[in-house]
C-alpha cells in the first residue's frame, strides 16, 4: 500500500514537472500567438508555469495599449470542462493596469472577436484583483484626451461552493480615484451579494469625499458644473434586485463648493455668478446640496435613461426647497433677485456711459 502511494506521488510529481517544462517551452509562444491573433495587437510575456492543485500562472503579461499585469493566475474547473462549459474556479490578477480609450466618435478600444461557430459558455466562479489600476482616456469630451484614473483597485468575488450549480456570489471592492496631479481624490467602495440564477441582488456602492471637479465633464450634463472650482462629492447607491427587476436608490451630495467667476471684475464692473446663486437656493444651511432619487432598470441589462434621471434629480431639487424653512427660502430668493437686479442696473449704467 505504501509503495502504491509512493508511486502515485512520483507520477504526480513527474506530471507536474512535465507540464511545467511543456509550458516553459511551448506555452509562452502559444499564448502570445493567440493574443496577437485575436486582439490584433502586440503582446509579451515573461514566464508561464503550472501550479497545484490546478492553475496556469503568467508573469509580466503586456498587451500593448490595453493591459499589463505583474501576475495572472487562472484555475480552470475539470468538472466544468466535462460538462461542456468553460468554468474558471478562480481568476487572480496582481497589479493589473487596464487602459481604456474612447475616440472622438465614442468608440472604445475594446477588441472585436470574430464568432467562429457556437462557443461554450464561460463562467467565472471567483475573481481576485490586487492593487489594480484603471486609466480611462476620453477623446470625445476632450480631443487631447480627458483622463480619469482609478488606483489601488482591490476586488474579491467568490461563488458559494455548495451546491455546485449555484450562481450565488459574494463581492467586495475598493479603489482610490486620482486627480490630475495623481493625488488621492476620493474613495470608491462596493459590497454585497448577487445570484444570477433567479437574478436577485443586494448590494451597495459608495463614492466618498470625491473631488467633484475630477468628474465634472460627466455630471455637468445633469447638474451644471461649468463654473465649479472645487467641491466634495459623496454618492451612495443601494442596489436591490428581485427576479431581474433592479431598483437603485441613490443619494448624491455636494458640499464645500467654491465657484469660478464668469469674468474678472474690471474697472468696477459688476458680475454675478448665475450658477452659484441658482444652486444656493437648493442648498441647506451648511451649504450642502443633496439629491435623493431612484433608478429602475434590469439586472441583466442595466440602462440609464438620462431624461428620466434629469427628471428625478429635478424632483429631488424641489424636495430640497420644500424641506427648508419657508422663511429661509424666501430670504434666499430675495437675496438672489437683489443681486440680479443690481447686476442688471450695472449693465444699464455701463451701456449709458458707452453711448
Amino acid at each position: 500500500m505504501q509503495k502504491r502511494i509512493t508511486w502515485i506521488l512520483v507520477i504526480i510529481a513527474a506530471l507536474y514537472l512535465l507540464l511545467n517544462a511543456a509550458l516553459l517551452v511551448f506555452g509562452k509562444a502559444i499564448i502570445i500567438s493567440q493574443i496577437e491573433k485575436n486582439l490584433k495587437t502586440k503582446a509579451s510575456l515573461e514566464r508561464v508555469s503550472f501550479g497545484l492543485p490546478l492553475s496556469i500562472n503568467m508573469d509580466k503579461l503586456n498587451i500593448e495599449g490595453l493591459l499589463k499585469a505583474n501576475s495572472i493566475s487562472v484555475s480552470p474547473s475539470l468538472l466544468g470542462f466535462l460538462a461542456g462549459k468553460i468554468v474558471l474556479n478562480n481568476l487572480k490578477l496582481i497589479q493589473p493596469e487596464i487602459t481604456l480609450i474612447k475616440n472622438a466618435d465614442g468608440k472604445l478600444n475594446l477588441p472585436q472577436f470574430t464568432a467562429k461557430g457556437k462557443q461554450p459558455p464561460l463562467l467565472l466562479a471567483g475573481l481576485k484583483i490586487r492593487e489594480g489600476k484603471f486609466i480611462f482616456i476620453d477623446k470625445k469630451i476632450d480631443p487631447d484626451g480627458y483622463r480619469v484614473v482609478v488606483d489601488k483597485i482591490n476586488v474579491n468575488i467568490s461563488k458559494v461552493a455548495f451546491p455546485p450549480t449555484s450562481l450565488y456570489a459574494n463581492f467586495e471592492a475598493s479603489a482610490v480615484l486620482l486627480n490630475g496631479a495623481n493625488k488621492p481624490a476620493g474613495n470608491a467602495l462596493a459590497s454585497g451579494w448577487i445570484d444570477l440564477g433567479p437574478k436577485n441582488m443586494d448590494g451597495k456602492f459608495e463614492l466618498k469625499d470625491v473631488e467633484a471637479v475630477v468628474l465634472a465633464p460627466y455630471y455637468k450634463k445633469i447638474l451644471s458644473g461649468r463654473k465649479l472650482h472645487s467641491a466634495k462629492l459623496n454618492f451612495s447607491a443601494d442596489l436591490k434586485a428581485k427576479s431581474n427587476d433592479l431598483l437603485v436608490q441613490c443619494r448624491l451630495e455636494f458640499s464645500n463648493a467654491r465657484y469660478e467667476k464668469e469674468a474678472e471684475e474690471e474697472d468696477g464692473k459688476q458680475t454675478v455668478d448665475i450658477v452659484k446663486e441658482a444652486l444656493g437656493i437648493f442648498s441647506d444651511a451648511s451649504g450642502r446640496i443633496t439629491f435623493n432619487f431612484s433608478i429602475n432598470t434590469k439586472l441583466d441589462n442595466p440602462r440609464l435613461d438620462l431624461i428620466n434621471l434629469k427628471g428625478s434629480i429635478a424632483q429631488a431639487a424641489v424636495q430640497n426647497i420644500t424641506s427648508q424653512p419657508p422663511e429661509d427660502v424666501i430670504e434666499k430668493v430675495k437675496e438672489t433677485a437683489k443681486k440680479f437686479k443690481e447686476f442688471g442696473k450695472g449693465l444699464k449704467d455701463l451701456f449709458k456711459k458707452e453711448e
